[in-house]
């Protein structure tokens, strides 16, 4: 009996461990989302000035940090970067010069939201 508690116990600490490591990746990778009031938002088409990975997996769908150059409602040039999901596939469509849709922040113009549609939607 006394060799089960040196092995349950410690077992048990690592599941609950683990678990409590999930659940607060889980909720701090939602916290990095872009959330734009729709009252505060506008429209408009950004050129893409850079592209870059911000993943090394190799994967059918890659996170990318676009930087974009679009003019506001108020002709104010602004440069910014938006995070994204785009597929594998589709790569050589969203190269240097291509025009993006885009949603921003009347508020705050560099805080912005890519609207590319979600590979994951067929």
């Amino acid at each position: 009996m006394a060799i089960s508690y040196f092995v349950t116990y410690p077992l048990l600490v690592v599941f609950l461990g683990m678990f409590v490591f999930f659940v607060y990746n889980i909720i701090m990778a939602g916290r990095g989302a872009v959330k734009i009031d729709p009252t505060d938002a506008g429209q408009a088409q950004g050129e893409i000035v850079n592209i870059r990975s911000s993943s090394g997996e190799n994967s059918a769908f890659i996170n990318v940090i676009i930087q974009v150059r679009f003019i506001t409602a108020d002709h104010k040039i602004v440069n910014t970067e938006g995070k994204t999901v785009i597929d594998a596939v589709k790569v050589s469509e969203y190269q240097k010069g291509t025009k993006v849709p885009l949603t921003y922040s009347k508020k705050e113009p560099k805080k912005i939201k890519i609207n590319i549609p979600s590979p994951l939607e067929r």
